[in-house]
């Protein structure tokens, strides 16, 4: 087929992708990832056009989340037409977004991505094909940097998308993103020469989503500012991509020479050793091993690994963190021990402990023989009085106090500012105050958001914390001790 030659520059440029990052080999048989938009229209169109170069399989899948009614059955039938007309395999996956959202208490956005990353890896697996190919291009990497910017982010989070990666260790299979270089207006130009329909997805209209406020309404402000925002932002992507990749080289090799045992879900290194490497080894380290044992960093965030990078270095006592899905990190003198499960960590009174709650619910804390229980309480105005305070069930202003909420053993140094009191006290002046015991301090527990203590459990909750005329929202907090 003859292309003009700006079609044929469009080709070239996506060409030259795969190129540069190997996203494409002869032999491998690649699964494209079609919703029916113009972005996954285009990769197909670019597949299609590079089959006869690489010498590759090929195949379609859609996923059908459910959640746009006719318009989502329309953009089906078209896409398998598509297949049709191209003459190659087409996998329909159909799935319950809202139940799964439901069932493991995220958002829409968060549901509909791990489903659809499900559903392709099943289909892979089940028809052997060892390559995802997805429709991501330099607006979207952009719009990504903006978004973790906004939520806050370290350098990792400035990578954006990147052009090509495994699904998960577990699995042989690979995600490549041949169009991650290529622009949106260029997908559409490139659409309209080749007089190629594609459907509209009218929930990217919908402004209550994050990204579609950043793509409708930040990036044109900042354009005022830079008309080239989307390509500055694309080559910091670039710049920091290339600068982690070198330091996941160093934190794996570094793992490998303090490697004590590595066994199903566990990992052992050498605290000692590990402590005598710079900070940002240290804290790539805990990262990539997390990452082995977990399966992936999502819900790991910057003050979950410089907790553990300041502990490493204090190693005065045994402590253990407990991390998103059921991981645990226990460091002593001797040993960094990563695992999923408890189970083969040993606990005991006078262990360093730390939890990440990520939203209302109950909690055990075995190391101080308690459970904390947190329920937000809907109210549309609250008065202090109205509430009964005790020792072990405290009311704390939920406009102040967010999720994810840190629930560790007192440190050296801590330091709040005690109900009724105008200034800050050392957390160890107000325990001594208290005539609490030494002997007893290590099995006190406080409530952290922000970075600030707003309870010392079963003690005194923070001025900033408290309820006043203001307040909307409560968080009710009760620990409820083991008999």
């Amino acid at each position: 087929m003859e292309y003009s030659n700006k079609t044929n520059q469009f080709l070239s440029k996506i060409d030259q992708t795969c190129q540069n990052y190997q996203l494409i080999m002869p032999g491998l048989s690649i699964l494209c990832a079609i919703s029916g938009g113009p972005d996954s229209v285009c990769l197909l169109k670019a597949c299609l056009y590079l089959q006869d170069k690489y010498n590759y399989q090929l195949a379609i899948a859609h996923i059908h989340h459910g959640l746009r009614g006719d318009n989502a059955d329309r953009d089906a039938r078209f896409v398998q037409n598509l297949a049709k007309n191209a003459n190659i395999p087409f996998h329909l996956k159909q799935v319950n977004v809202f139940a799964y959202k439901q069932r493991h208490k995220c958002c829409l956005e968060e549901a509909a991505r791990d489903l659809r990353y499900e559903s392709l890896k099943d289909i892979c697996l089940s028809e052997n094909y060892n390559t995802i190919a997805l429709g991501h291009n330099a607006d979207d990497t952009a719009e990504q940097l903006l978004m973790n910017l906004i939520r806050g982010t370290g350098p990792r989070g400035l990578i954006g998308i990147v052009p090509r990666r495994k699904f998960s260790d577990v699995h042989n299979i690979t995600i490549i993103r041949p169009l991650i270089h290529v622009y949106r207006d260029e997908i559409k130009a490139f659409l309209a020469r080749s007089n190629q329909v594609f459907m509209h997805d009218e929930t990217n209209d919908n402004t209550n989503f994050l990204r579609n406020r950043i793509r409708h309404h930040l990036i044109p402000i900042l354009e005022s500012y830079n008309p080239q925002i989307k390509v500055s932002l694309n080559r910091l992507a670039d710049i920091q991509r290339i600068d982690t990749q070198w330091q996941t080289m160093v934190a794996e090799q570094t793992i490998s020479e303090l490697m004590q045992k590595e066994q199903h879900n566990q990992i052992t290194l050498k605290s000692r050793f590990l402590k005598s490497n710079h900070l940002s080894v240290v804290r790539s380290v805990f990262r990539q091993a997390i990452n082995k044992v977990k399966g992936n960093l999502r819900r790991i965030t910057h003050d979950h690994i410089q907790t553990l990078s300041n502990w490493l270095m204090a190693s005065d006592k045994s402590r253990l963190m407990h991390l998103p899905d059921k991981i645990f990190v226990k460091i002593t003198n001797n040993e960094v021990n990563i695992c999923k499960g408890a189970g083969n960590l040993q606990s005991s009174s006078a262990l360093k402990f730390c939890y990440c709650i990520e939203e209302p619910g109950k909690i055990k804390i075995p190391e101080c023989n308690m459970i904390l229980q947190l329920d937000l309480l809907a109210n549309n105005y609250v008065k202090r009085e109205n509430y009964l305070f005790s020792e072990n069930n405290v009311f704390l202003d939920a406009d102040v106090v967010s999720f994810p909420i840190i629930v560790r053993s007192i440190e050296a140094g801590d330091y709040f500012q005690p109900l009724g009191m105008t200034g800050h006290q050392k957390l160890k002046k107000f325990l001594s105050n208290q005539k609490i015991p030494r002997s007893r301090r290590s099995q006190i527990p406080v409530l952290i958001s922000q970075n600030k203590i707003v309870w010392v459990v079963g003690l005194r909750i923070s001025q900033s914390a408290s309820l006043d005329p203001s307040t909307q929202r409560v968080l009710e907090c009760r620990c409820i001790f083991n008999q």
